[in-house]
């Protein structure tokens, strides 16, 4: 929300992996969002909630508590997963850092209900009805347009472990939606909300909207 947002330079560091180990950023000022982009874009709330469930694999493969409605409604919550983690008596549960149920900007990440509803075709109410875990069955990944076969991607949403504070759901290369450390190296998708005057530019392609022929926005 600062370099990547605004394209520019920044401190050129930014943190992977643990104990605030950092790296050089990526290039913002070619990568990030460009001005005819960036007045498109609204600042929003987001829902960082989670499962009030201690984490297991009964809630993992439970289709009832994980598949895309039950885990949205869990984002909208007020669950930050970290009640849960009590369990351990090293740092583990003890950082320190206070969880909140919202956060308010520009660019986000993508939840794991997002990968949940982003099911198109013949197999969305198969899907939908399908523990997020178990979306690597039933044609589910690869009618998602979210999934991504080369790398694993994070979402923004924690998970209620008991013995990790710092662990969160991510979109596996496998097409399920798996979890683990925040501190790990996995991909990420910035994701946004557009303001609601932006319009789609019309086309005659009879694809438009694919791949090939993707949507063009407009917005004055």
């Amino acid at each position: 929300n600062n370099e990547y947002l605004n394209r520019t330079v920044g401190s050129n560091l930014c943190y992977r992996s643990s104990n605030n180990a950092t790296e050089t950023c990526p290039d913002w000022e070619n990568i990030g969002i460009r001005d005819e982009t960036r007045n498109m874009i609204v600042s929003v709330k987001w829902h960082t909630g989670t499962i009030d469930e201690v984490w297991s694999s009964s809630v993992y493969d439970n289709v009832e508590k994980f598949n895309a409605d039950a885990v949205y409604k869990a984002e909208q919550s007020n669950h930050t997963g970290k009640e849960h983690c009590q369990e351990s008596s090293g740092t583990y549960c003890n950082d320190e850092i206070d969880r909140t149920i919202t956060w308010t900007g520009n660019i986000g990440l993508m939840s794991p209900s997002d990968y949940g509803y982003a099911i198109g075709k013949s197999v969305k109410d198969k899907c939908l009805s399908k523990s997020l875990n178990t979306y690597s069955s039933d044609n589910c990944r690869e009618n998602d347009w979210l999934y991504d076969e080369n790398n694993d991607q994070f979402t923004m949403i924690p998970v209620p472990y008991a013995t990790y504070a710092s662990t969160v759901f991510y979109v596996s290369s496998n097409g399920n939606v798996s979890y683990g450390g925040a501190d790990r190296v996995r991909a990420i998708r910035p994701t946004l909300y557009l303001k609601g005057d932006v319009k789609i530019v019309e086309r005659s392609y009879e694809d438009y909207g694919s791949i090939d022929h993707p949507f063009e926005l407009s917005y004055e």
